[in-house]
């Protein structure tokens, strides 16, 4: 599969290149996006991680994974962030979804 920036929840299942979120969708790494949720869905081994950032690397999202096949969501809460990054080695294994918040 391959990530999917087009829909809500933006779903981001690859993990070769480290993403930038604000800079793929708005050209602007600094943009500022009103987020619902974060979801770590079905990560498979038991240690594995997954950290997102905002711009400024500050986390918002860090979590182990301690039961496999178990999803981990955070409540954002619609929250202004500014930008969100995944480096690379960010997310050891699932997907990450990430869901906007439509309505202010």
């Amino acid at each position: 599969m391959s990530n999917s920036f087009s829909s809500n929840p933006i779903v981001l299942d690859t993990f070769t290149s480290a993403i930038d979120l604000g800079n793929t969708l708005f050209g602007n790494s600094n943009a500022q996006l009103f987020i619902e949720h974060i979801e770590w869905q079905v990560p498979t081994t038991v240690g594995n991680t997954a950290v997102v950032t905002d711009a400024d690397g500050v986390d918002l999202f860090r979590e182990t994974c301690t039961t496999a096949n178990q999803s981990v969501l955070k409540k954002i809460g619609a929250s202004a962030v500014k930008g969100l990054k995944i480096d690379t080695s960010g997310v050891g294994s699932g997907k990450i979804s990430i869901l906007l918040a439509t309505n202010f």
